[in-house]
């Protein structure tokens, strides 16, 4: 009892989102107000913790960036030091380098570096220009021509080059401008040597003035002096597309695209007038900056600057959401469903060795129940998020296709009572989600991005992927209780609980059929969906082909079943089988890159959906030797009985 308790803490310890202790710059409030300042990325609004994260999977490959002293930082409080301390952040090690080749080929010493090893931006930005070269001629390659070393190199440069532009992106706060003495621009800011980039907008209007006025006169020197203002606060700003974090005055319809210091201030330079909301919003940036290295004082200044966007982002109706998205990255859901998940088949691993416990067992119902409802919960505010419905990109299937494989498998344990189902649920639940976070890591992207327009559609899209992706659930489902009866048939042999066995031979057909429902169901509200997207109802498309080979491998099994083809390891084996028909129809036909589906393509996963082939493909040739081995068996069982009777026979007579 000891150990499972300690087991237990261990793993609620795990499954608690690593955050990171109060940082030494920053107050819990100011990282909070950091969080859900809202901004725009991608064509939608969203709070900054998302773009945060995002940015934290592309450069550095985990959610758990370090400082130089290393301390574990979340990725707001790493965003929140590159921006105000550009000037520590750049010691941090938190480039990932897959291969340190990467770096020796622009000249960078490894020195104590390991082969894979985390780099400071400091380190990599010293051979940054060498680097984007060769990240250029690599980009000009086909994918299947880059060597493994040209393809690291494009991910180190992009990583490199993201941390720096986003260390340069608060310049406009930190800088100050020059004005020459004696000029008509200084006259507007009387008694000072120089301005920020909120006094070039404000005086905006004047210095235009001043420009038209010029145009009947020859004087280079005030010409000079207004120009030299307008380039410098350019080139503070820096680059247009870093971070668009300002909500434009005006309404959604008239300017969609939310705005950049440098927008700003290239708007202002063609004589677009300045709004005073932009002027607030870039004075308050500059106080905090300027209150960076009092942890109160910026408490108060980043509160203020969140409240000023928010509110004029409230104005044109694109708050929507933004905190509820905040708080949804803060909960960490789904960290902790995995915990639960991986406690729950903890439990249910020592339930097998102590058979008598009732606690255990229960604790593995308990931690199981939880996670398939922290798992739900995630996915019902993503959907309020999103406003969408729960399947509409494929890290989405991901998380779709756990939940209801795990609340199919706990359904069937309810009613068989055989305790295998419970820890197949909460196998599925961990590989699940484990499943999804890698996926998350490989495309390093927004997981609730714009959807392309031929996602964004109508309601036969939503209910067609709904209950196509109900019917992925089942038939993968289906597919582990067929390996798990062929596992156990494998190692306990003659050994082996019959009355489970036939039990667990039934889940898999009864899933089965629930999967071939639902598959036939999808493939025809595709077919509808298709119709109206694209004027046809079927084109032999490779996601339509995959779907109906689904239903094929489906329908082949129950037939085979019914006509006794097969029997309980023969039904097992074919449904180990159609695990393989299902992650082809899912993932595979991504991989092709063609077809109207090719929307879907995601690079990188030929490895993991292969290894789940050959492991399906495996156990079904598995069965084939257990299938080999009952045959050799019930014939020397025969041979034996006939030797026994001959005896008998001999000695009657």
């Amino acid at each position: 009892m000891n150990q499972f308790l300690g087991l237990l803490v261990a793993l609620c310890l795990f499954a608690t989102p690593l955050r990171a202790g109060e940082g030494r710059q920053f107050t819990s409030v100011t990282v909070a107000a950091f969080e859900r300042m809202p901004i725009q990325e991608g064509g939608r609004v969203k709070p900054l913790t998302s773009f945060a994260r995002v940015t934290v999977l592309r450069a550095a490959g985990t959610g758990t960036p370090r400082d130089v002293g290393g301390r574990k930082l979340t990725p707001s409080e790493w965003c929140l030091r590159l921006v105000l301390f550009p000037e520590l952040a750049r010691d941090d090690e938190v480039i990932l380098v897959e291969d340190s080749q990467a770096l020796v080929a622009v000249g960078l010493a490894v020195d104590s570096h390991e082969k894979r090893d985390r780099w400071s931006h400091a380190e990599v930005a010293s051979v940054l220009p060498a680097l984007l070269e060769r990240a250029h001629a690599a980009q000009a390659l086909d994918a299947g021509r880059r060597s493994s070393i040209e393809s690291v190199t494009m991910r180190v440069a992009e990583s490199a080059l993201l941390v720096t532009r986003l260390g340069r992106s608060f310049d406009f706060a930190r800088g100050r401008i020059p004005l020459q003495d004696a000029t008509r621009v200084a006259l507007l800011h009387p008694g000072r040597d120089a301005i920020s980039v909120a006094d070039v907008l404000a005086s905006a209007e004047s210095m235009d003035a001043i420009e038209r006025e010029l145009t009947s006169k020859d004087d280079s020197r005030e010409r000079g002096a207004i120009a030299a203002v307008w380039r410098i606060a350019a080139e503070l700003c820096g680059d247009d597309d870093v971070l668009a974090w300002i909500p434009p005055a005006a309404g959604v319809d008239a300017e969609p695209d939310w705005l950049t210091p440098a927008n700003l201030v290239a708007n202002a330079r063609r004589g677009v007038p300045v709004a005073s909301d932009h002027v607030d919003i870039l004075r308050a940036a500059e106080e905090v900056a300027a209150r960076r290295t009092d942890p109160a004082r910026l408490e108060l200044a980043t509160l203020r600057l969140a409240g000023l966007v928010e509110e004029l982002a409230s104005r044109r109706g694109e708050v929507g959401t933004v905190r509820l998205e905040a708080a949804y990255y803060g909960l960490g859901l789904l960290s902790w469903a995995t915990g639960l998940f991986v406690l729950a088949f903890a439990a249910c691993s020592i339930s097998w060795l102590r058979t008598n416990s009732t606690f255990v067992h229960r604790a593995a119902w308990m931690a199981s129940i939880a996670a398939t409802a922290l798992l739900a919960v995630a996915i019902a505010l993503r959907c309020i998020i999103r406003g969408r419905p729960p399947v509409s990109t494929l890290y989405e299937t991901v998380l779709f296709v756990t939940v209801c494989a795990v609340c199919v498998a706990l359904f069937v344990e309810r009613v068989q009572r055989q305790r295998i189902h419970l820890a197949v649920a909460a196998l599925v639940g961990t590989c699940g989600l484990f499943l999804a976070r890698g996926y998350e890591l490989l495309d390093g992207r927004d997981t609730m991005p714009n959807l392309v327009a031929v996602l964004d559609t109508n309601f036969w899209l939503a209910t067609h992927v709904t209950a196509i992706t109900l019917g992925y659930s089942a038939g993968l489902l289906a597919a582990v209780l067929g390996s798990a009866y062929v596992l156990i048939a494998l190692v306990r042999g003659r050994r082996a609980d019959a009355v489970r066995q036939k039990a667990l031979a039934r889940s898999v057909v009864g899933v089965t059929c629930f999967a071939l429902c639902f598959s036939v169901v999808g493939t025809i509200l595709g077919g509808i969906w298709a119709n109206e997207s694209w004027g046809r109802f079927w084109g032999w498309d490779p996601k339509e082909n995959g779907a109906l080979l689904i239903c094929i491998a489906q329908i082949a099994l129950i037939h085979a079943r019914r006509a006794g083809f097969v029997r309980d390891l023969g039904t097992c084996a074919v449904a180990a089988f159609g695990g393989t028909v299902v992650a082809f129809s899912w993932w595979g036909v991504n991989l092709l890159g063609v077809g109207l589906h090719s929307y879907g393509f995601t690079s990188g996963i030929q490895s993991a959906l292969w290894s789940y082939y050959i492991a399906q493909w495996s156990v079904v040739a598995l069965a084939g030797v257990l299938w080999i081995r009952e045959r050799i068996r019930l014939r020397s069982d025969a041979h034996r009985e006939a030797n026994a009777s001959d005896a008998v026979s001999a000695v009657q007579h």
